[in-house]
């Protein structure tokens, strides 16, 4: 995410390079909520933040109202930030509003595809179908796939609204081994498969068929993993 982007999107008239500490501050702090370094009921102070990355309390309360406003945190007067809890209320809210906007937008990525797109796409199925690379490798492919097809949309509001619900979906799978086990099955292999060929096609109807039908399967992987 680059510089000017950011700071059009978060109003802040700070200087850019206090931005950038805050970028810098926001990622590795949205990084270790996604992966579960920092798991649900994690406590997150300023000032123990601060000290770790050596800065100035100014950027990480910068970070830490971006991580409110995307609702990976509570907030508690007086005691810190807390590492909001995930629950099933949750999975059903995300994946409901990713089959809301995901087929759709994999149909405008079929009637716009160009070969480098094919080949993005293509590559990315590669990684996440090499079983020599580590877990969390190819568990981040995932998301990548799906935020190129978003992207082809060049629609900046959906795509901040994905990119969180992404990393909603990624951290469930970092919490709940068995949906984590779904992202390098067969199904899931197959799914990404048949959405890229639908889109290589100009098919757009058979896109965001895949695309739903992709969907609904990782929705049902993902509640199993409750249970």
């Amino acid at each position: 995410m680059d510089l000017h982007m950011e700071q059009s999107w978060s109003g802040s008239a700070a200087p850019a390079e206090d931005l950038s500490v805050t970028q810098r501050v926001l990622a590795e702090l949205r990084t270790e909520i996604v992966t579960a370094r920092l798991a649900p009921g994690s406590v997150i102070r300023e000032a123990d933040i601060a000290a770790r990355f050596r800065v100035s309390k100014t950027p990480v309360r910068e970070a830490l109202q971006r991580l409110l406003a995307e609702d990976f945190v509570m907030v508690f007067p007086r005691r810190g930030y807390m590492v909001r809890q995930v629950g099933i209320s949750d999975i059903k809210n995300i994946m409901a509003l990713r089959m809301y906007i995901e087929p759709p937008l994999s149909a405008v990525a079929a009637t716009r595809r160009t070969p480098k797109l094919l080949d993005r796409l293509g590559a990315l199925l590669d990684l996440q179908r090499d079983e020599s690379l580590d877990h969390a490798s190819r568990l981040a492919v995932a998301p990548e796939f799906h935020g190129l097809i978003a992207d082809v949309s060049r629609n900046d509001r959906v795509n901040r609204l994905l990119r969180t619900y992404f990393d909603e979906t990624t951290r469930m799978h970092y919490l709940f081994p068995e949906a984590t086990a779904h992202v390098t099955s067969e199904e899931e292999l197959t799914a990404h498969q048949e959405i890229l060929d639908a889109i290589a096609a100009q098919d757009p109807d058979r896109a965001s068929a895949a695309m739903a039908h992709h969907l609904a399967e990782s929705n049902e992987a993902l509640l199993r993993s409750f249970y």
